[in-house]
């Protein structure tokens, strides 16, 4: 038991200290991409590449990751991550930033889906899955939170390329305590309803609304990570203001994660809940309904994301075998980039024409009723077989 305890908190660590390093650079990098030159459209670009890279990656990474373990998945991006985002602070144009994130999201590409294949590795069952998730959804929030007020406050005393330096730093640093303290544990098996154990990895439909609803979370959020910094460029907003307005987010989701008792309800109906409040919250942004402040649908938003995350990764792990969470978690991964590949894009690309909030709203509109239409298959498939 002491070895499994200790495992899991050495996860938690470097998954705190990669979230904590990466999220760091989320109010300066628009502003930095700006000073070497780059045009809002090329920053969508740049955004893009990054995700491109992560997917296709990714769908690499899965079946690697089932056949020949986790842990080297882990240490070794992380190890070559610290040295490009190191990197960054050396570049002089646009296409050097381009070039160092598009490697960096293939490196990358490889670790998030065996972090979270080894985390939930170290379940017994669904319920111990679940809290994992959950424990490590609040530690990641933390980290979101300080990480903006972090790299705005850095920026200020060691300018845009001294912040780069030390995010590399910090992820060396993650490296060197994961090749230390990240031990390989061999997953328990899980009771899952409906679930058929090993073979290829299959789709269905609850599965493919899962994907399709995680495409949407990351589209909401690769909307945000777009769009706020502008404020800074475009409204003069201070580094240190932006990058509060990231943590305004975090602090929504902070108090959803906190609320422990949420995680008896279904994943189903959490993430119809968190679908519509992301719904109300973008549509009041184009088309305000009631008196309320950017700030605090900004607050709203987080609440709904960490209502949405925990709740998808439940599902996803409660409609795939053990022996698939990597490839499952892998296209999962792909999945969140392709969301941030297209909300980049289409955002740079329309901003001038119509407003990137509403495309969002519509977009989440459609997950919606994806999610709501594989509810009611579910629900009302045993009374149509009864029929028949």
């Amino acid at each position: 038991m002491g070895e499994r305890r200790r495992g899991i908190v050495a996860i938690y660590v470097v998954l705190f200290l990669l979230s904590l390093s990466l999220h760091i650079q989320f109010p300066i990098f628009t502003p930095y991409a700006v000073a070497l030159g780059a045009t809002s459209f090329f920053i969508s670009i740049l955004m893009s590449v990054s995700s491109f890279a992560n997917l296709c990656g990714n769908l690499i990474a899965g079946p690697l990751i089932d056949m020949f373990g986790k842990k080297q998945f882990i240490v070794v991006p992380l190890f070559i991550s610290g040295i490009l985002m190191a990197g960054h602070g050396f570049a002089t144009g646009p296409d050097g930033l381009l070039v160092l994130r598009l490697v960096n999201g293939l490196v990358l590409a490889f670790m998030t889906p065996a972090c979270f294949a080894l985390l939930s590795g170290y379940a017994r069952n669904s319920h111990e899955q679940g809290k994992n998730m959950a424990f490590n959804g609040l530690l990641i929030t933390i980290a979101n939170i300080l990480a903006p007020l972090i790299g705005g406050h850095l920026v200020e005393h060691v300018d845009f390329r001294g912040a780069y330096f030390v995010i590399g730093s910090a992820l060396l640093l993650t490296a060197v305590f994961a090749l230390l303290f990240i031990k390989e544990f061999e997953p328990i098996t899980v009771h899952r309803k409906k679930v058929e154990s090993g073979g290829r990895f299959r789709f269905d439909q609850q599965l493919v609304a899962v994907y399709f609803v995680s495409f949407t979370l990351m589209y909401v959020h690769g909307t945000l990570m777009y769009e706020l910094p502008f404020l800074m460029v475009e409204e003069g907003v201070s580094m240190s203001h932006g990058g509060k307005l990231f943590s305004i987010i975090g602090l929504g989701t902070l108090v959803v994660v906190c609320m422990t008792w949420i995680h008896r309800i279904s994943a189903s109906i959490r993430t119809m809940v968190g679908m519509l409040v992301l719904g109300f919250s973008f549509y009041q942004m184009v088309m305000p309904l009631v008196p309320i402040t950017f700030h605090q649908l900004l607050f709203l938003i987080g609440m709904g994301l960490g209502v949405l995350f925990p709740a998808v990764t439940t599902l996803l792990t409660e409609n795939t075998d053990k022996s698939k969470h990597g490839t499952a978690f892998g296209i999962l991964s792909a999945v969140f980039s392709l969301g941030m590949i297209t909300s980049s894009l289409i955002a740079g690309a329309f901003r001038d024409m119509i407003s990137p909030y509403f495309i969002t709203f519509v977009v989440i509109g459609i997950a919606v009723t994806v999610i709501g239409m594989s509810l009611i298959h579910v629900r009302w498939k045993p009374v149509l077989h009864k029929k028949h």
